[in-house]
């Protein structure tokens, strides 16, 4: 369907010159009451519109006979009108219409061709255009939405298909691959195979966590996050974690920092998903920080009457890495989404890191956020609401070694 223009709007009313007398205007609007705008016209083109409105509270007042009767009617014809070209669109019209006059009232204008007076412009006929338009745009957007959402369900569910299909072989690639780096069926001739062994085995599992996390992620967006929830101390399972990473840390050459207050209560969350949590914004600090940098893991308490801002319990990493410009930090804990340089290029990843932790910390009621700046470093909060803190339970505490 072809969109309206100025043409499909125009209303034919005979035009009047402007040396035309009141009086003969006068008697007109007289003899046709259903004229509401006369334009003036001059050598085809429209110079002015006279208004019934005005036009007769002026002429039918005192005197207003005879002081305009035979006067041309240019002298009270509206001279600030709109002339719009046939060929316009209505959305176009209908901004120039709101603006023309500044009062963002709607009035008749006048329509040409070529320059030429064409005809009035219904304003009435417009508005009705304009809400046409508005309603057929928003069953096309809700129709547009509507086919989103099917396509990003269509693909969540081939991400959780072919995650699944993908898990297995290579369940059992890194299976083989791990009797063989250890020897459990004797040596490997010729010893250089087993360097190849290696590649395999940690390719393997490099491949399965970056699988893992689509298929996390492919969870989360169709909404099915399910928590096993238990008591327990965040800070053993941060000890955990930090002794799995620090190889990668020492690789790194990079210091670590623990910063936590005594007496930490428990909580009770889902002990593998803060697990993650602590894993994801540990690597990524070591992935982004140069050698040399410093790494800290903090874990608090904090209470809004004592000046924090917030109220729960707060894990924090902070690094004194690459830092995240301003206008990406958001943009960052969007799925897919990596901070982009010559230091980050070299740096593999499906860019889930941050979105899944963001999506773990909110499934328990909490809030995650980064505070960064470019060049200096960054800090990542999780901060769990009051609720999960548990303050009467004995939960013994793990030895870390």
């Amino acid at each position: 369907m072809t969109p309206p223009t100025a043409r499909d709007l125009a209303i034919q009313v005979m035009p009047v010159s402007p040396e035309a007398t009141c009086a003969a205007v006068f008697n007109r609007l007289l003899s046709d009451p259903e004229t509401r705008h006369i334009p003036v016209v001059w050598n085809g083109r429209p110079i002015g519109l006279i208004s019934r409105k005005n036009f007769l509270l002026t002429y039918v007042r005192m005197y207003g006979a005879e002081l305009y009767g035979r006067r041309p009617v240019e002298e009270l014809m509206e001279r600030d009108i709109l002339i719009v070209d046939a060929k316009t669109s209505c959305e176009a019209i209908n901004a120039r219409a709101r603006n023309a006059f500044g009062d963002g009232r709607m009035r008749p204008f006048v329509v040409t061709d070529g320059g030429i007076y064409a005809g009035i412009g219904n304003a009435e006929k417009l508005m009705m255009v304009m809400a046409d338009l508005a309603t057929a745009r928003a069953a096309a957007l809700e129709e547009q939405t509507r086919r989103a959402e099917a396509a990003n369900a269509s693909k969540t569910q081939f991400l959780a298909s072919m995650s699944h299909e993908l898990r297995t072989p290579l369940n059992a690639i890194i299976g083989f691959a791990d009797l063989m780096r250890l020897k459990t069926m004797g040596e490997m001739h010729p010893p250089r195979y087993g360097e190849y062994i290696e590649d395999i085995h940690r390719s393997g599992v490099h491949l399965l966590n970056m699988i893992n996390e689509l298929l996390d992620m492919a969870k989360i967006e169709s909404g099915h996050v399910e928590l096993c929830e238990t008591i327990f101390h965040p800070m053993d399972v941060g000890l955990e974690v930090v002794r799995m990473l620090r190889q990668s840390i020492a690789n790194a050459k990079l210091q670590l920092h623990i910063d936590v207050v005594d007496g930490l209560p428990p909580i009770h969350a889902d002990q593998q998903q803060i697990r993650r949590v602590l894993i994801n914004l540990l690597s990524n600090a070591i992935k982004y920080t140069p050698a040399g940098g410093t790494v800290t893991l903090a874990v608090c308490v904090c209470a809004e009457d004592e000046g924090c801002g917030v109220e729960g319990m707060l894990l924090t990493v902070e690094d004194t890495g690459i830092g995240i410009p301003a206008e990406k930090i958001e943009k960052v804990l969007e799925p897919f989404e990596q901070v982009e340089n010559s230091f980050t290029r070299t740096r593999a990843g499906t860019g889930l890191g941050l979105a899944l932790t963001k999506a773990m910390v909110e499934a328990h009621g909490g809030r995650f956020w980064l505070e960064s700046e470019l060049g200096k470093g960054t800090k990542a909060h999780a901060l769990l609401p009051v609720s999960r803190i548990v303050h009467d339970a004995e939960v013994p505490r793990k030895r870390v070694v």
